[in-house]
């Protein structure tokens, strides 16, 4: 019997996972044992003479699992680098993968970037177009509806919004919405000089205020549009009520130099309004009450305060001649005023506003001298003298304008009539039955 052989029994070499491990026969513990029994049974000796030349004795190869065929063993560092090998492969072909999905991306949104800025082009275009065309319409229309306006229209219009925020700005400018008083300031200090008034002098604006009112209400009567004396009134009106507001805002803020200037346009301007009122006389007596009072009121009160403000003034930046010869300096100014004033109300029918405001003022200088400080009883009396000549003035051309008209009257009433004849005595009886009747009496 033969002897045993030594050899071990080989292990199974490893077997690399399959793909498709379902399509592997199954295997048994009995195939396994027999196949393993087989692999370790000793092969017959076989002479010398039996072997073919060129030829060896090669191990039997192990066998593996029925139905495989055996692998040869690997490196395990092999496998992990051939597995990152191919994990490096698999991440290069997702990021060329990624990449490429990225470039359409990118060209998607180029497209359609393109795409809406074609559109907003085009619709900015059209836009444009639109907004030219609607430009140029509107101007076309605006244009129209301004010739369309007529100048007396807007005139009126401008008069009446600068009546109201003139009166308005010179209310608070006084302090009847709150904040500083007008009458609080320095320059308008009934003690600084022999001619500034009392403070009740200042109840006058609320009359002119009314008689500004009264002129907007007449220059809107129909019969008033066209009217060739609004017509040049009317801007000067503008003008004159602006400065005027002008004038209380830079005494409030104590700007007395500036004050000054305003208070010397507005007198010019208020005499060139003069102007046109001499050229075209007041039609009726409603047309002469509502506009020749408020602009006499504001032209005789701009021309007192004229004085008063000039005189005050001097005393604030204290100049000695003024001081040293107060009164002296008093008559003179008084004076100036009586003179201009007389020229004013002289003009036309006789400006008799003019001569009240005028003798309003200086019926305060008189009550300041008397009652109040500095008290001078010589500037009371001078000043009543400028009050008569003011007065007398105005009063005496008014008698005489009318004394004029009343015999032009009458000689155009009796132009018709024939000759008085004294030897006739039938003329007394003509002309009373004429008297009676109406009319002559005889063919």
């Amino acid at each position: 019997m033969p002897t045993p052989s030594n050899h071990r029994l080989p292990q199974a070499p490893p077997v690399p996972p399959r793909k498709n491990a379902e399509a592997s026969p199954p295997q048994t513990e009995t195939s396994t044992v027999l196949e393993r029994l087989k692999a370790a049974q000793p092969k017959a000796p076989v002479s010398p003479g039996d072997e073919k030349p060129g030829t060896t004795t090669a191990a039997p190869p192990s066998a593996g699992p029925a139905g495989t065929t055996p692998s040869p063993t690997r490196n395990p560092d092999q496998a992990q680098a051939e597995q990152t090998q191919a994990d490096q492969t698999q991440a290069d072909a997702d990021a060329r993968e990624k990449a490429a999905r990225a470039a359409d991306l990118r060209a998607a949104r180029a497209e359609k970037l393109k795409a809406a800025s074609t559109a907003a082009s085009t619709w900015a275009a059209k836009s444009g177009r639109q907004t030219a065309a609607w430009t140029a319409t509107t101007s076309r229309s605006a244009a129209a509806n301004v010739r369309s306006w007529r100048a007396d229209q807007v005139r009126r219009n401008l008069v009446t919004l600068t009546v109201i925020g003139a009166l308005v700005g010179t209310a608070a400018a006084a302090g009847f919405f709150g904040g500083p008083q007008i009458w609080t300031t320095e320059l308008l200090r009934p003690d600084l000089s022999l001619v500034s008034p009392s403070l009740n002098s200042l109840y006058i604006w609320a009359l002119i205020g009314l008689g500004m009112v009264a002129y907007t209400v007449h220059q809107w009567l129909p019969g008033q549009a066209d009217s060739p004396r609004h017509r040049r009134l009317g801007w000067v009106v503008i003008a004159a009520l602006l400065l005027n507001l002008a004038l209380a805002l830079t005494i409030q803020a104590e700007l007395y130099a500036p004050s000054l200037v305003v208070h010397g346009v507005l007198l010019v301007l208020l005499m060139v309004s003069l102007r046109w009122l001499n050229r075209w006389s007041a039609a009726t007596w409603l047309e002469g009450t509502l506009v020749d009072v408020p602009l006499g009121l504001l032209l005789g009160w701009t021309g007192f305060t004229a004085l008063s403000h000039t005189a005050a003034f001097l005393s604030l930046e204290g100049f000695s001649w003024l001081t040293e010869n107060e009164f002296a300096w008093a008559l003179a100014g008084l004076g100036l005023v009586v003179v201009i004033g007389s020229a004013v109300c002289s003009m036309d029918r006789g400006r008799i506003a003019v001569a009240l405001a005028l003798v309003w003022g200086m019926g305060w200088i008189i009550v300041e001298r008397l009652l109040g400080e500095p008290g001078s009883l010589s500037t009371a009396a001078a000043t009543a003298l400028a009050v008569f000549l003011v007065l007398i003035t105005a009063g005496s051309r008014r008698h005489r304008v009318d004394h004029s008209y009343r015999r032009a009257l009458r000689r155009h009433q009796t132009a018709n009539l024939p000759p008085i004849d004294l030897a006739d005595e039938d003329d007394d009886e003509y002309y009373d039955d004429e008297e009676v009747h109406g009319g002559p009496t005889r063919a």
